[in-house]
């Protein structure tokens, strides 16, 4: 990612973009409890579904707050990192814990791929929020199977995550072979989540390479990839 665009990229409507699915969430959030708290008093249960539709917003906020606090320190486009050389089944064992109730509740099984001993060096906070993010929307479209695959490909580390869904749409498919600075532009709300997603990986370089994200359609399960290449 060249940084002599001289910030080009419109921080402050990403931001307002971020605060506005915040707000998005916690009013989704209000009217479940709203549900509940109007029930009769003998019965004032939450179903399995109403729970975990609870935590998929919750664990939206979550990632949202790590946006904002990401972006609060970005400079020239790039995100301030920190990596620490990490077990990578560590990393994404948490982040497939998180959405457990998720899963569960779907009837989705989560198979994960990887050497139990594999380090890599990373900024842990980050991979764990992009593999949650990407997971979650797996979650979400998948029918019954998702995979995570995790292998050394050309001195560089692979995550991939693979489900059984129909497929991304054509547009987030453009969106994510787009420049970073015409995502926000140009692909409004989805444009801003593969951005935040790209500064991640591209904030990760190593020895002049810098990650990279690859979005396709031919996945292993018949439905979507979505693949974390790290230097």
């Amino acid at each position: 990612m060249s940084t002599s665009n001289n910030n080009n990229i419109d921080y402050k409507k990403i931001l307002s973009a971020i605060s506005y699915d915040m707000r998005n969430s916690l009013t989704l959030m209000f009217q479940s409890l709203q549900t509940v708290a109007n029930q009769p008093q003998a019965t004032k249960t939450l179903s399995t579904e109403e729970l975990s539709d609870i935590n998929y917003q919750v664990q939206r906020l979550n990632g949202n707050l790590t946006q904002l606090m990401a972006l609060y320190n970005v400079e020239e486009d790039r995100l301030m990192i920190n990596s620490t050389e990490e077990i990578v089944s560590d990393v994404i064992e948490s982040a497939v814990f998180q959405n457990d109730l998720y899963t569960q509740s779907k009837g989705i099984e989560v198979q994960i791929h990887v050497d139990d001993d594999l380090h890599w060096c990373l900024d842990r906070d980050l991979i764990a929020y992009l593999i949650d993010d990407v997971l979650s929307n797996a979650i979400r479209y998948s029918q019954k199977q998702i995979d995570i695959d995790v292998s050394i490909d050309d001195g560089q580390l692979s995550i991939a995550i693979s489900d059984d869904s129909n497929g991304y749409p054509s547009a987030m498919i453009d969106a994510a072979a787009a420049p970073i600075d015409e995502l926000a532009s140009s692909f409004g709300r989805m444009g801003i989540g593969l951005l935040f997603s790209k500064l991640i990986v591209l904030s990760h370089d190593n020895y002049g390479k810098s990650g990279e994200l690859v979005l396709n359609n031919d996945g292993k399960l018949g439905g979507s990839t979505f693949t974390i290449v790290l230097p």
